[in-house]
């Protein structure tokens, strides 16, 4: 069973569908307690190491590293700061930062739509560049919640999904259609 690291894990969404999926959800950080206690309300195997993900350096061994990075530096409804944003626009790069050190076989990662388009879509092009100069092979796209849930509102999100491996890759990528 592959084993799961999350990163702002919040309430646990990311992580409940990975668990329901049959991996082993070993780690969640999670800066806000309120949103920790959801999530051990929802796994019983382990504590939400509750701190800023700055401060993180002990993290379990893992097969994937999930997470969705705070969105309101890329939001179309923020402030559009982007990583000069200091407090939410710079974790992209602790994420990064915990992925270099933890070198898992695949990571997802998840953000809003504006993303794509952030300064004039450099944004998107430092954070593929960082994942690629990590040694990851990418696969990027645009889902709508609409779309696969019973939801009566538009919620499009980017998901950065990364392998080690090339074959496992190109395995995902023959598999992409059916998704």
């Amino acid at each position: 069973m592959l084993k799961v690291a999350g990163f702002f894990a919040g309430a646990g969404g990311i992580e409940l569908a990975f668990k329901e999926a049959g991996f082993n959800i070993i780690y969640a950080n999670e800066i806000n307690p309120q949103a920790a206690k959801i999530y051990e309300a929802n796994f019983f195997k382990h504590k939400v190491d509750v701190k800023d993900i700055k401060d993180v350096s002990d993290v379990p061994d893992c097969d994937i590293i999930v997470g969705g990075f705070p969105c309101q530096s890329f939001s179309l409804a923020g402030k559009k700061l982007g990583f000069s944003d200091k407090v939410n626009g710079s974790c992209f790069f602790e994420l990064a930062r915990i992925i270099k050190l933890k070198n898992p076989k695949a990571f997802m990662l998840e953000n809003v739509k504006g993303l794509v388009n952030h300064d004039k879509g450099k944004t998107l092009d430092i954070i593929k560049n960082t994942l690629k100069e990590l040694g990851y092979h990418l696969h990027i796209n645009i889902y709508n919640a609409k779309e696969y849930a019973n939801i009566p509102q538009n919620r499009e999100r980017i998901f950065i999904i990364g392998f080690k491996d090339e074959k496992a890759y190109k395995q995902y990528k023959s598999l992409k259609k059916y998704l």
